[in-house]
Order: structure tokens, then sequence, then C-alpha cells
């Protein structure tokens, strides 16, 4: 009689191994879908006065080439 209890306990761990296993990817898709995690700079409104700094000019310059 312990055998079937065994095997019932063995049966049910798996699904919810199984359902957090679903779950997890389920949030790993939701996370890489969400596009506000990156922050990008709005370049047309950025100063021109020298006020940014050398990687952000560098970036800025990057994306009008990358525009052209």
């Amino acid at each position: 009689m312990s055998r079937s209890q065994e095997t019932f306990n063995k049966k049910q761990r798996e699904k919810k191994r199984a359902q957090r296993k679903k779950e997890k990817l389920e949030k790993k898709e939701l996370r890489r879908g969400d596009s506000t995690a990156a922050i990008e700079i709005d370049w047309s409104s950025a100063p021109e006065n020298k006020t940014l700094s050398d990687a952000e000019e560098a970036q800025k310059t990057r994306n009008k080439q990358q525009s052209k």
C-alpha cells in the first residue's frame, strides 16, 4: 500500500515542478518582450552645448550615421 502512495507523491512533485517551469518560462518571455527595460535617449531634444558625456556624444554620432 505504501507503494501506491509513493507513486502518487512522485507524480504530484512532477506536476508541481512542471508548473513552476512553465511559470518561469512565461515570466522570462514577459521580461524579454518588455521594452521599457532599456532607456533610450531622445537625441533630437538633447542639448548641443557640450553637456553630454563622451559616451553619449559617441552614441549620438553613431545614431546620426545609422539614420542617414
